[in-house]
């Protein structure tokens, strides 16, 4: 079982920490975000229920079988909450399907990364999956075009069709007319999941079941913990203690920044994705009443044991501004012992004969207790092993999490009305017909920038 601890915030642990009854009142306002969240399940929030869907994971079983027959490898064309939550899922649980299937995450429009990928690829074994929920997300649209075009030169117009998958809106946007108009086979984002919490849904399922996932695993671990998350007692709710514990720590403790930090190499990706849910999620100018807040806690991502010989000192010496989460893995997949090399050495003696966890486990102790020494607070979180229900558990409790802190924090935690204006801006230079005002204040930002 997953275990949240945020005892790593008060005194006695915390070297200068406040006092436990900090925690009594925040819980009052948990109780609070919490009704709200329950109350909004099913309704505006969908990702609750992604986890209870047996249906999904054999329509994509079914769509996965199809298109191994086709193909090798797996292009993914998508960006931001469209992408990260399947490269999460397949950095963590499998890199190759059982006939060596290979999934590669197309997340940007670099040139010099599209031109490298299509080079060790054969089109007649290569199929892609175009995601994104509004339809119209540019860099997911030229992308899209560049492989429609690759397809098409090497296959052919209709085995270009047949080569595609998309993931979209249930109704509207510009992939759903065209898989209308070209019979093109495709999967539906629930319209009440945003992209960042839609990785339970086929955005994140269909890309790891082509690499081998057990999807059907993710969703029960997944499942399992939204009973945790929902359960109306504090004390006993994952999701509300880590999210009550980051906005304390941010708004009674000064902690603007919190690390994300793993023991598993296998989580990097996960970090990744967190980061760009808890950024997107919270932070915001306007709080839920229009007024100008500038709320936000930025996440910054870290893995153990690379990042002690990193950004450790920033963490222990630096600014007073960090709430570090510590995540344990209790369980190697394998164990690696180290061997009895260079045994005329005696600075090696003490490694003789020991596991290669038990050293990643001393550091991780070592770091956490250092940190606390330094009056750096730490959130623990504890994970049984690196599989299926696991990594499952962790999406849905972080998603949950990430809700929770934003009601609590008073804004809107499931919009992102930040990066529009940029969209914007980006359309109108390309020249697309109804955004040249938008165009006009980059050219004036230029301008002024011109000595």
């Amino acid at each position: 079982m997953i275990v949240v601890s945020a005892q790593g915030l008060f005194a006695p642990l915390l070297e200068g920490g406040p006092e436990q009854t900090q925690w009594e009142a925040q819980k009052t306002s948990l109780r609070t975000a919490h009704r709200e969240l329950m109350a909004r399940r099913g309704k505006d929030l969908g990702f609750y229920d992604l986890p209870n869907n047996e249906e999904l994971v054999k329509a994509i079983d079914s769509e996965v079988q199809r298109l191994r027959s086709l193909a090798d490898d797996l292009l993914v064309l998508g960006i931001g909450g469209s992408s990260l939550g399947g490269q999460a899922l397949v950095s963590a649980l499998g890199q190759t399907g059982p006939k060596g299937n290979h999934v590669h995450f197309l997340d940007n429009v670099d040139p010099d990364t599209i031109n490298k990928t299509l080079e060790g690829l054969k089109p007649e074994r290569t199929a892609a999956v175009v995601i994104t929920k509004s339809g119209g997300t540019v860099e997911t649209l030229a992308q899209l075009l560049i492989i429609r075009g690759w397809f098409k030169k090497s296959l052919g117009q209709g085995e270009s069709q047949n080569r595609m998958v998309f993931v979209t809106d249930p109704e509207k946007g510009l992939l759903r007319e065209l898989s209308k108009t070209e019979g093109i086979r495709t999967f539906d984002i629930p319209e009440n999941v945003g992209g960042r919490f839609s990785v339970l849904s086929p955005v994140g399922l269909l890309p790891a079941a082509f690499a081998g996932v057990d999807i059907g695993a993710v969703l029960a671990g997944a499942q399992e913990m939204v009973e945790r998350v929902t359960d109306n007692e504090i004390d006993n709710n994952p999701a509300c203690l880590m999210a009550g514990a980051a906005m304390l720590a941010g708004e009674k403790l000064g902690k603007s920044s919190l690390v994300m930090m793993p023991y598993s190499d296998s989580l990097r990706t996960l970090t990744a994705w967190f980061v760009q849910l808890w950024a997107e999620s919270l932070g915001k100018r306007l709080n839920r009443h229009g007024e100008t807040v500038f709320a936000g806690q930025t996440p910054i991502p870290a893995v153990g044991a690379t990042d002690q010989h990193a950004q450790l000192q920033l963490f222990v010496e630096g600014p007073r501004d960090k709430l570090v989460t510590i995540i344990e893995v209790s369980q190697a997949r394998q164990p690696l012992p180290i061997p009895d090399e260079l045994e005329n050495i005696p600075e090696l003696t003490f490694l003789r004969g020991r596991d290669l966890y038990e050293l990643l486990e001393a550091e991780r102790r070592a770091t956490r207790a250092a940190l606390l020494d330094a009056g750096v607070p730490v959130l623990d979180i504890k994970v049984p092993r690196i599989d299926a229900p696991s990594i499952g558990g962790l999406i849905l409790l972080f998603e949950a999490a990430c809700a929770c802190a934003g009601i609590l924090s008073g804004i809107n935690p499931f919009d992102q009305p930040g990066v529009e204006a940029g969209k914007k801006m980006a359309l109108g230079l390309m020249g697309r017909d109804g955004f040249s005002e938008y165009a006009q204040r980059v050219y004036l930002r230029e301008e002024l920038g011109i000595s």
